[in-house]
């Protein structure tokens, strides 16, 4: 399908705005000299009635009457006609147009424009007459006055044409210029593409220059400066999450590289061939347990997962969790209590995954002997699960969410770095967040969800459970 060029629309519109303005400048001066004109004639008419009439009341005889009128009008398209009883009438009409019947002004009235009487004559050309009474010596006179605006219309044509020919040399001009001032307004657009063309990976963080280029492009321009510092944050996320990738993955298969090459050294008894396939299967489990964290987190990020939402009870839900890791806390000597009340509609599967996430990071980082708090926090329809536990302020807590990212006291240890990124996933994908903050000398993790949640007054829910950890 075609699609006319941007140059080639502007055009059609400027030549389009200039044709109407064109016109109707034409048309409003048209209207306005043809206006004038009429004017002039009527009062042309009027003082030569009152001129007559004003002759024959200081004496005149109304025989020397179409001398005057020949010296006062152009006999080719002025008419004079003098009605009198007692003498014979006088006509002086070189014009060919008959005048018709009409009712004099009376003498005691006079003459203005609204006794002024049109009519379109046989040859389409427009005429006009006053027709008064008067006193003369011999008697009442009934002189009338007309012109037929022959001149008129002659001057009129030619306005016509010369308006056309010079709106038409306007139009063509502007037809004609446009093309060439639109492109030179476009090149700033121009210039904008060729920035975009030369975007590279090396030249993400060059921004496109605005000084120079127009107002109506500047938020162009802004949001593909946003764009490509967007890009720019994510290319290098991306490039820390494939080196990131490749040094996890790179540590079990160097063990299990490692393990078999060193079996397959010289022979071996089956308890030692046995032991390096329980060794194979762990690595290899803790590597399919990675790669299936890094496959949720790119559905995640993609939102390419069904939440099976359901409502559930908060307290229920956590004490589970707490139940199940209770072992894990009593090897640290540390004590879980849970606040927790209100329900929730969320996947349960996923939220318990993420506090299963966020417990054992507690309980693996915290130091020993110490309380971990799970509280719950309702403001309308947002819900906060929050786990506290005693600890130093983190050194880079904007990180803390990242893929592989791990603290320097931590990265000795077991894990891979993703579980606090898989609680912001989950958090997200339910259209809420994961946050920290350290506050009074304890360091907190929290979940915030969007769900339709209320609060259940009962002794159960609203009660706090404490597992004591015993050595």
């Amino acid at each position: 399908m075609y699609s006319p060029s941007l140059t080639l629309r502007l055009t059609a519109i400027f030549t389009l705005i200039v044709a109407l303005a064109c016109g109707g400048i034409s048309l409003i001066l048209y209207s306005a000299l043809r206006s004038e004109l009429v004017w002039r004639d009527d009062q042309t008419l009027i003082n030569r009635a009152a001129q007559l009439r004003q002759l024959l009341k200081g004496g005149a005889h109304p025989d020397s009457l179409p001398l005057y009128f020949n010296r006062m009008v152009d006999t080719r398209q002025d008419i004079l006609s003098i009605g009198s009883q007692y003498q014979q009438n006088v006509s002086i009409n070189h014009t060919g147009v008959a005048l018709p019947e009409m009712s004099p002004t009376p003498v005691s009235t006079p003459p203005g424009e609204q006794q002024i009487h049109r009519w379109i004559g046989a040859d389409n050309i427009e005429a006009s007459a006053l027709s008064l009474q008067a006193r003369s010596e011999e008697g009442p006179i009934v002189i009338t006055l007309a012109r037929v605006a022959r001149e008129r219309a002659i001057m009129l044509e030619r306005y016509r044409q010369q308006s056309i020919l010079v709106s038409l040399a306007a139009i063509l001009l502007c037809a004609a210029l446009s093309p060439l001032l639109i492109r030179r307004g476009l090149r700033a657009i121009g210039r904008l593409s060729q920035a975009m063309a030369e975007t590279g990976s090396d030249r993400l963080t060059h921004t496109v220059p605005l000084q120079a280029m127009p107002k109506e492009l500047l938020p162009l321009g802004e949001a593909l400066n946003t764009m490509r510092q967007r890009l720019s944050t994510d290319f290098i996320r991306l490039t820390q999450f494939a080196d990131d990738l490749a040094h996890e993955i790179r540590t079990p298969i160097n063990v299990l590289l490692g393990q078999n090459q060193v079996a397959l050294g010289h022979a071996r008894s089956t308890e030692e061939y046995q032991a390096l396939l329980e060794g194979n299967i762990e690595e290899l489990e803790a590597l399919s347990r990675l790669t299936e964290n890094i496959l949720f987190l790119a559905r995640a990020t993609h939102h390419n997962i069904r939440l099976n939402k359901e409502t559930f009870l908060l307290h229920d839900a956590l004490e589970t969790l707490i139940d199940f890791l209770e072992p894990v806390a009593e090897e640290r000597e540390m004590v879980i209590e849970l606040h927790a009340d209100g329900y929730l509609t969320a996947d349960k599967m996923l939220f318990q995954r993420a506090m299963t996430n966020l417990l054992v990071n507690a309980i693996r980082y915290a130091p020993g002997h110490g309380t971990i708090a799970v509280s719950t926090i309702h403001r309308g329809d947002v819900t906060e699960i929050e786990v506290a536990n005693d600890g130093d302020a983190l050194a880079e807590p904007e990180k803390v969410f990242e893929r592989f990212w791990r603290g320097d006291n931590v990265r000795h240890t077991a894990g891979s770095g993703l579980g606090l990124s898989l609680v912001s996933a989950i958090a997200a994908l339910h259209g809420g967040s994961a946050y920290y903050r350290h506050e009074d000398g304890g360091n907190i993790f929290g979940v915030r969800l969007v769900s339709c949640s209320s609060r259940v007054d009962t002794s159960t829910a609203s009660s706090a459970k404490t597992r004591a950890a015993t050595l």
